[in-house]
């Protein structure tokens, strides 16, 4: 029997990896099962960020031995016959896994490694079979109930990001396309790319709109901007190369003035005092010390204006992270759910075999007094 507490880590490490759409490197994404326990094992795994690589470029396979071995796990039998193909569907590459013969364990601890030309990844999948035809039935209260008025800006958050998907449908290469709340340069890039890399895609965009985004940064778009989309050709007029040069200048630019947020209002707070205290000055209409003041505060009003646009701006990005930080617990939830319901598996099995051990005793037991 697999112990207990190491599936529960296998399955908590494999949940746990999250790659960001800024990665670099080629990442494996989650696994997606289409098999039964008892049948040839079909699962596919969408290959994350590939970018310009070509399929012979990228190998998926078995991890070694000595890999499985470092990880604290056991290389099943069943699996040395895994046969991984990678193909293009939709836009994206998947790597297709099979098996010749059933398999007849309802956990596989699986271990895949990725191969391209750039470097190389591991990543452990814990792969629940259910038997065919079986539908499962959670009790309530299974899945993690969301905060109550503490966090209640949280519940808007997956709304928000529900409405992405749209932007798919609604952009398409060389037309147009009206932003909205939330709405992030990288997926409407994904949407119309193409053969070009996304990097390709979000700057052929910035060049056509540089009046939509704040401070001429690829993070910081605007809402309600009608955007001119790029042509293919238009896109893959910059180098692949040069593309993801500039996006990388621009993210450490953004994530900079991220870290300078916060230092502005202590700052501001501290020059407070001494704008107060010309208040307390009487100054005739139209005098040049009133000119002055109204200066002084139109640049306050500017600068608070520029604060509270970067507060909303960070303040959104918290509300999209903590969604997908809901998101991952409910899938480290439905494991964890996945993982009782196998336990519960194993101990029926165990009592049945316990059963038909007690019943072979007591049947041998009267054949062994009867012979001399």
């Amino acid at each position: 029997m697999f112990p207990a507490h190491r599936l529960l880590l296998a399955m908590a490490a494999a949940s746990s990896i999250a790659l960001s759409p800024s990665a670099l490197a080629l990442g494996l994404g989650e696994a997606n099962l289409h098999s039964a326990l008892g049948q040839p094992l079909r699962a596919d795994i969408p290959l994350l960020d590939s970018r310009d690589l070509t399929a012979e470029e990228i190998i998926v396979r078995l991890a070694s031995p000595e890999a499985y071995a470092r990880a604290g796990l056991s290389r099943p039998d069943q699996l040395l016959g895994l046969r991984v193909a990678v193909q293009r569907q939709g836009g994206q590459f998947q790597a297709r896994l099979s098996t010749p013969q059933a398999i007849h364990e309802p956990y596989l601890g699986l271990l895949l490694e990725v191969v391209w030309p750039g470097g190389q990844q591991v990543r452990e999948y814990s792969l629940l079979l259910d038997p065919p035809h079986y539908q499962p039935q959670l009790p309530a209260g299974t899945l993690l109930a969301q905060p109550a008025s503490p966090h209640a800006a949280l519940s808007k958050a997956p709304t928000q990001s529900a409405s992405r998907p749209a932007t798919q449908h609604a952009a398409q290469p060389g037309g147009q396309y009206r932003t909205q709340a939330n709405d992030r340069l990288w997926d409407i890039a994904q949407a119309v790319r193409g053969a070009a890399t996304p990097h390709q895609a979000m700057l052929a965009i910035q060049q056509l709109n540089p009046q939509a985004f704040i401070d001429g940064n690829i993070n910081r778009l605007k809402r309600d901007q009608t955007l001119q989309l790029p042509s293919t050709e238009q896109m893959q007029a910059m180098a692949a190369g040069q593309a993801l040069q500039l996006s990388q200048q621009q993210q450490q630019a953004w994530q900079s003035s991220q870290r300078q947020l916060d230092a502005r209002p202590r700052q501001q707070a501290a020059t407070a005092p001494s704008h107060s205290n010309s208040g307390d000055t009487l100054r005739l209409a139209g005098s040049p010390g009133s000119q002055q003041g109204r200066g002084e505060q139109g640049s306050e009003n500017t600068q608070l204006s520029e604060q509270l646009a970067k507060a909303e701006e960070g303040l959104d990005l918290a509300r999209r992270e903590n969604a997908e930080l809901h998101s991952r617990i409910a899938d480290l939830q439905s494991q964890l759910d996945k993982l009782q319901r196998l336990l519960q598996l194993k101990d029926s099995q165990l009592a049945t075999l316990q059963a038909q051990l007690a019943a072979q005793q007591a049947a041998q037991q009267p054949l062994a007094h009867t012979q001399p």
